[in-house]
């Protein structure tokens, strides 16, 4: 884990329908190390409390970060321009499997949780097949990063106005049916992924899904994180934020 202030690159909004951002960082010892999945901890001008935020690549010497604007300090995040420094900490947490991206993986995404799932399509690329899910085409972003992986790429919006009418996870039955998939990687809102869950026990796949928690230390001191995954207490920031989950019974 490193901890310092790194030059921004870029700070810019992916939409124009929503306040979603994404920063570049120069970070080169962070993104040596990072891995798909995990997060970096970002401390913003002010505020008591670190911001988590995941990381969406990792490469040449660089960090991309993306987020939500959702209160007064991801707020002041998006107000950073090119040229400013940032204090970030990380990389922190557990992340998604990658350990043999020869075999077959399905992705399935929702809102901010599209990002990570970027960084583990460019490491699966053909052997990935994603599915994001959006409300409305104003939403849709990242649909160039996520083809330029060489993935098979499906989207779907809510009110049917780009892609897929319907939710992600009215997709994945087929995709199932027509693809060969070893393993299923999530992340994004929970209803959303608890039908992923069910879908990958049905065929008693190994489904491994990213959690999101309020965080306050983000290395597992404070406990302010913890959640039920499969019957026990777990600390999202320290023991995940990604969980094998597996069984019929699972409690979020």
């Amino acid at each position: 884990m490193i901890t310092a202030l790194y030059d921004i690159v870029s700070n810019e909004k992916l939409t124009d329908e929503h306040e979603i951002y994404s920063m570049t960082i120069a970070a080169p010892k962070i993104a040596e190390i990072a891995k798909p999945g995990q997060f970096v901890h970002v401390k913003c001008n002010g505020f008591t409390l670190r911001r988590p935020i995941s990381i969406a690549c990792a490469e040449r010497g660089q960090l991309r970060l993306c987020y939500d604007v959702r209160g007064d300090g991801t707020a002041w995040l998006s107000g950073l321009r090119s040229g400013g420094k940032i204090d970030v900490m990380g990389p922190l947490g557990n992340g998604f499997d990658v350990s043999d991206t020869s075999k077959k993986v399905l992705l399935v995404g929702g809102g901010v949780g599209i990002y990570p799932l970027y960084f583990v399509a460019a490491a699966y690329k053909k052997n990935a097949a994603v599915v994001l899910g959006f409300r409305t085409k104003g939403l849709v972003n990242f649909e160039k990063e996520f083809r330029g992986c060489g993935c098979g790429l499906h989207i779907a919006t809510d009110d049917g106005s780009y892609g897929r009418k319907g939710y992600a996870t009215e997709l994945i039955g087929e995709i199932l049916d027509n693809n060969k998939i070893d393993i299923i990687m999530t992340c994004g809102p929970k209803i959303m992924m608890k039908g992923v869950v069910l879908e990958s026990h049905k065929l008693g796949l190994r489904c491994q899904v990213s959690m999101e928690e309020r965080m306050a230390c983000g290395v597992g001191a404070c406990l302010a994180c913890v959640c039920k995954v499969n019957g026990q207490t777990k600390r999202v920031c320290a023991d995940g934020p990604v969980f094998d989950i597996s069984g019929e019974e699972f409690e979020w």
